[in-house]
């Protein structure tokens, strides 16, 4: 089963460099892949968490489209980006990869992060709280 994240803003980073900026400012130990350009991500982005190759799918989705498509779903307003995050539910690098870099992208454009598993969102800062818990048993 795979699961998702979304990460909605207003603003976007400019590259894969910018992005690793801000995860190494999280003090996060995961190296993304810079072989293609971030306005150009669309399927798996490879990436190293520690020692270990993993990744996660990264997406630039459509962020009206995906607000209209929920109406379930309480926004607080009309974002203007959204970047989605996928992986396979029984991979724990990928689902610990995906948040750290999820979390770090919403603190550097100031988004929110939106859990699809539990239909939740939250802040950057309430995000590094679950990539703390999620570290806690993933080894």
């Amino acid at each position: 089963m795979s699961m998702e994240l979304w990460i909605f803003s207003d603003k976007q980073l400019s590259s894969i460099a910018e992005w690793q900026v801000a995860i190494n400012s999280e003090g996060y130990p995961l190296r993304l892949s810079d072989e293609k350009p971030f306005d150009q991500l669309k399927g798996f982005l490879p990436s190293h968490l520690r020692a270990e190759l993993t990744g996660f799918e990264c997406y630039h989705d459509d962020a009206a489209e995906l607000i209209n498509a929920n109406p379930d779903v309480k926004f607080d307003r009309k974002w203007k980006y959204v970047l989605g995050f996928r992986w396979l539910g029984s991979k724990e690098a990928e689902l610990l990869a995906a948040w750290m870099a999820g979390t770090a992208y919403a603190r550097a454009t100031e988004g929110v992060v939106f859990d699809d598993q539990e239909g939740k969102f939250r802040s950057a800062a309430q995000a590094s709280e679950v990539v703390r818990d999620i570290e806690s048993w993933v080894k």
